[in-house]
């Protein structure tokens, strides 16, 4: 098996060459934007939220940045990466990002690939368009390798199509909430030679009416019973006691509008039930597959894709805080993003210690020698 590739900051700087510099049509340029680049990343690892954080960050730790960059004007000014973020195309920054990570992530054969939108809340508290990306996390990686700008939680549906096909998603198998939950969409996961487990909901009414009313007869029919696999699962933490029964069928023939689906092959039931403080609550889920798997299966992947909930999206809002940043014009917020999720990638990466992301992000701030181990 070919070895990953490590995360490093020589590798991302060796690629940044590949973005255009919106500088160029203004003429005087003292300051390379491999340099704005790399000092805003190193910036945000250490935690710092403004363009005068970012600065000011530069600028008092300028001789240690120059013995990996050239900065042959000093560190840029507050309007210098202002300007320059506002005026970044974010496609060019993002296949940097992708090209960063592929050797990283390597192959996606066998591992589960998350997706799901999260919207950036500060951006529309200065009357701009909510700002609303759909991010691509590889669980087993924890590692994000693509994202996509859909305005609005409802263009979800349009966007996630165009980010499958960007992506090598060749076996791995694709999760989503109910909102992905689109003809289409299995249509792109199976061109993209992927599998795909999709959440069912009254989006899609007819399809999640009749699985609801197929496991309802089945689980009391004496013969369908042998076309289902059960699997069921108990879990402690928080307080509460979570009970998991998953019920899974490979028999979809019945479906009159299977040929719709692209490669449907199974319907899967998650129950749970919680316990807390005497209180008991149940729900029951419904998902489509491309898989013909068993239920043990089916947890797994059902329970992995809040991964990117737990391990991105909310490591982005309450390690740097991206929900509160007040950076809200033109191209900056989304460019702002992928560089925090870059940071968060460099962070976790590092394993010489136990300590949280937060106490990550003040060491590397602090202790240079850690910052630069991290980093190369």
């Amino acid at each position: 098996m070919k070895r990953k590739e490590h995360l490093t900051i020589t590798r991302l700087v060796g690629l940044t060459g590949i973005i255009e510099d919106p500088r160029r049509r203004y003429g005087n340029r003292r300051h390379e934007l491999v340099d704005i680049l790399i000092v805003t990343l190193l910036a945000i690892i250490c935690g710092c939220e403004t363009w005068k954080d970012i600065r000011l960050y530069g600028a008092q730790k300028k001789e240690w940045l120059r013995t990996f960059l050239r900065l042959p004007n000093g560190i840029p000014s507050v309007s210098t990466f202002r300007r320059t973020f506002l005026w970044i195309k974010p496609d060019g920054l993002e296949d940097v990002y992708r090209q960063w990570v592929r050797p990283y992530v390597g192959s996606c054969q066998g591992k589960q690939v998350c997706l799901d939108g999260k919207t950036v809340c500060g951006v529309g508290r200065h009357g701009e368009v909510m700002l609303h990306l759909v991010s691509a996390w590889v669980r087993e990686d924890g590692i994000t390798i693509g994202q996509i700008n859909t305005d609005e939680k409802s263009n979800e549906i349009k966007a996630i199509p165009k980010l499958i096909e960007q992506l090598d998603i060749r076996g791995g198998t694709v999760t989503t909430d109910a909102m992905g939950c689109q003809k289409a969409i299995t249509e792109a996961v199976i061109a993209g030679e992927g599998q795909y487990v999709f959440a069912v909901k009254q989006n899609q009414p007819t399809l999640y009416e009749e699985i609801e009313e197929y496991f309802r007869w089945a689980i009391h029919d004496e013969t369908e019973q042998h076309h289902l696999s059960h699997y069921a699962e108990r879990d402690f933490g928080h307080g509460k006691i979570a009970h998991w029964c998953v019920t899974a069928t490979k028999n979809t023939v019945w479906f009159e509008s299977n040929q719709d689906w692209a490669a449907l092959r199974s319907f899967v039931m998650v129950e749970r039930t919680t316990e807390k403080d005497g209180n008991k609550h149940q729900e029951c889920a419904y998902f489509i597959s491309s898989l013909q798997a068993d239920a043990a299966t089916f947890q797994r992947l059902v329970r992995g894709h809040w991964s990117i909930e737990n391990q991105l999206h909310w490591m982005l809002d309450c390690q740097f805080n991206e929900d509160a940043c007040l950076i809200h014009k033109g191209n900056a917020p989304q460019n702002l993003s992928l560089i925090r999720k870059m940071a968060l990638a460099l962070l976790k990466r590092d394993t010489s210690s136990k300590l949280s992301i937060r106490s990550k992000q003040k060491l590397a701030g602090w202790n240079d020698d850690f910052a630069l181990s991290m980093i190369l």
